[in-house]
């Protein structure tokens, strides 16, 4: 248990990362956590013009430390973050992390249950972390709104 608080400590104290406005550091990176609602391409955008990127949770501790970071703020709001599904046709989809720069293959996937739950009628090819799973992620259709998180 003393391991845990000190790594919550470390993560959110200590840190010397320093973040260009509107972006927070959390952990070893900076974020921005949206109030505005926005479809998943419409957030993608918003983040490029802030200087960034639909947050990219590249590892289990990065999603950790965001999952408890939203837990903490008790607001019942959906985030969009940078997960999109490249290949609807195979089951369970082909996640990927998505930059402006490029994509790369998900290591870890922390998907609430049922999901991914995807069909090729309805796709949901976009990623949110859902309150309602304690902020697990789910796949959404793009069209869908919900705050976003970015990160620089």
């Amino acid at each position: 248990m003393k391991k845990a608080v000190i790594l919550l400590y470390l993560c959110f104290v200590v840190s010397a990362k320093r973040c260009s406005y509107p972006y927070r550091a959390l952990g070893s990176r900076c974020y921005y956590f949206s109030t505005d609602t926005a479809s998943w391409d419409e957030a993608f955008v918003n983040c490029i013009h802030k200087g960034g990127y639909l947050a990219n949770l590249e590892t289990l501790d990065e999603y950790l430390i965001i999952r408890y970071k939203l837990a903490g703020m008790k607001n019942g709001q959906h985030y969009s973050i940078g997960g999109r599904d490249f290949n609807r046709q195979v089951k369970e989809g082909n996640w990927r992390w998505v930059k402006a720069s490029g994509n790369s293959k998900m290591s870890y996937f922390a998907f609430g249950p049922t999901e991914p739950g995807s069909r090729k009628r309805y796709p949901q090819l976009c990623m949110w972390l859902y309150a309602g799973y304690k902020y697990q992620f789910i796949d959404v259709d793009c069209t869908s709104v919900a705050r976003y998180i970015c990160e620089e």
